[in-house]
């Protein structure tokens, strides 16, 4: 399984963007360009604990509650060896063809005006165009059967963390990755 794009469309400072993904990926950038917002993003398609916050006038690109949040990532789930492409496929199911290698799961949300939030709608499949409603249980849906994020707490020392843990962070078998590992390791203190 590996993350392919996301594109996010109203939300918070994005009115309209696309991002290229992979399963190694690094955000940096000044302040109050959308590091956070761009994570948030993700998190309310994968963290169920903040999809319950739902989403206020404030979530929307500059309050345009006339327009929908949408946030739709793609994962490539082509690698019928990995577990992890064999779990997410067998939770889409009736969603997916047997030759779709893309899985794309939607959040949708509506603003409504009388209850003053916007309570996300989960979708996903293999066809862009003709996505299944994903089942949900209250704020728990299909996905999250799949998909257990772990957040670290901003209060740790990222350096010390990164420096005990960069060997996990970063394997790869691949020489390019070798590459980019020793320059970091030669950017170490």
């Amino acid at each position: 399984m590996e993350f392919k794009t996301i594109g996010i469309k109203n939300f918070r400072n994005f009115e309209t963007v696309t991002v290229d993904l992979s399963n190694k990926n690094i955000f940096f950038g000044m302040n109050d360009v959308g590091k956070t917002n761009f994570l948030y993003a993700l998190r309310y398609v994968f963290d169920k604990e903040v999809r319950k916050n739902e989403l206020l006038d404030s979530d929307f690109y500059q309050k345009n509650t006339e327009e929908p949040i949408e946030i739709i990532v793609a994962i490539d789930i082509s690698d019928v060896a990995d577990n992890d492409s064999q779990k997410l496929r067998a939770r889409v199911k009736g969603n997916i063809s047997s030759g779709d290698n893309i899985v794309y799961i939607k959040l949708y949300a509506e603003y409504n005006p009388s209850e003053l939030i916007a309570v996300p709608e989960m979708f996903w499949g293999g066809d862009l165009n003709n996505l299944g409603e994903m089942k949900a249980k209250s704020t728990y849906f299909e996905l999250d059967y799949v998909f257990n994020p772990i957040y670290i707490d901003a209060y740790v020392d990222l350096n010390i963390l990164f420096r005990k843990n960069s060997n996990q962070l970063i394997v790869s078998k691949d020489e390019a990755d070798k590459d980019t590992v020793s320059e970091i390791e030669e950017l170490k203190y």
